[in-house]
């Protein structure tokens, strides 16, 4: 339902010089500029009043903003919602009609963000949060980029970070679980699957007791046997989720052809409190900031980056 899909932000500048590849702007020296203080900036004049996006029928603005220049983390809500449709609003005990939201009425939905740019690379990050799929990162990565092209006269790059780029330790986690959602045909899929395991009631696909369903990577290794049986399992429901534990950690992923980015595709962990359906600040920002640990320790090794 909540989930968090992590981003990579890097600029491509070809008036660098050396190879294709090491033409990418320091994020904190892009000229005269430093993508921190350009996201403080654009934050900053799009909260307060609602924006109204004409084109898309959107209506934005940013709030709660909490800016961390030491640590160089920006952390916050993007409240976002949609018009353009008259629709009913019903209790769902009762049934019967709250309200009616009119065409030029939009409901907002509090979507968390982080980002992070360390100091001296020229790659930073930013995670964007989604409930029920619907995610800010298209409406986000079009205003923003194009406020950046105006100022740096450059391209901002704002691309998923999987996670077998940054955290090959998840993907070897052994998996724990299989969960499908709209599930249908329980007898034929459980003759289908069996290389997986059983399946239990609860439409969760669980190992024999002290055993486990393979390696993550292995649902993602196009041939494999996993694979292909992930892909069976996904005729039978609209989205595949799979669990790994390592040190004691859990996350959820999504897997198989039904997810469009696999691996940049988080769900909130139990750590996570929800209030009135809503994650609450602390806890989400302190697990995304984990997170940020995880790739930070990968990625830049012996560099101790400074993060939470």
């Amino acid at each position: 339902m909540h989930s968090v899909s992590p981003y990579l932000f890097r600029c491509y500048n070809k008036e660098l010089r050396g190879r294709q590849d090491q033409r990418y702007s320091t994020l904190d020296n892009i000229g005269p500029h430093d993508l921190y203080l350009l996201l403080e900036r654009f934050i900053t004049r799009n909260s307060g009043t609602y924006k109204i996006l004409e084109e898309t029928k959107q209506v934005y603005q940013f709030s709660d903003m909490n800016y961390d220049p030491n640590k160089r983390e920006i952390s916050g809500w993007f409240n976002v919602g949609s018009y353009g449709i008259k629709t009913e609003i019903i209790n769902v005990d009762t049934g019967d009609v709250d309200f009616e939201k009119a065409q030029n009425n939009a409901e907002i939905i509090r979507h968390y963000v982080h980002f992070f740019v360390p100091r001296g690379f020229n790659e930073a990050m930013a995670f964007m949060h989604a409930y029920r799929g619907i995610g800010i990162k298209t409406l986000f990565y079009s205003l923003f980029s194009n406020y950046f092209q105006q100022i740096t006269h450059l391209v901002i790059q704002m691309n998923p970070l999987a996670y077998d780029n940054a955290v090959n330790a998840w993907l070897d986690a052994t998996a724990k679980e299989i969960r499908l959602t709209k599930f249908v045909g329980l007898t034929d899929i459980a003759d289908q699957v069996q290389q997986l395991g059983h399946h239990e009631q609860e439409l969760i696909i669980k190992p024999p007791r002290n055993n486990g369903l393979g390696k993550l990577r292995d649902y993602m290794t196009p041939g494999s046997e996993r694979l292909a049986a992930i892909e069976i399992i996904g005729e039978y429901g609209s989205q595949i989720k799979t669990v790994v534990e390592i040190n004691g950690k859990k996350k959820t992923f999504s897997i198989g052809r039904h997810s469009s980015t696999p691996l940049c595709e988080i769900e909130l962990s139990e750590d996570v409190i929800l209030i009135e359906g809503v994650p609450q600040f602390d806890s989400i920002c302190n697990w995304v900031k984990g997170i940020i640990i995880e790739y930070s320790v990968t990625m830049y090794p012996g560099l101790n980056i400074e993060v939470a």
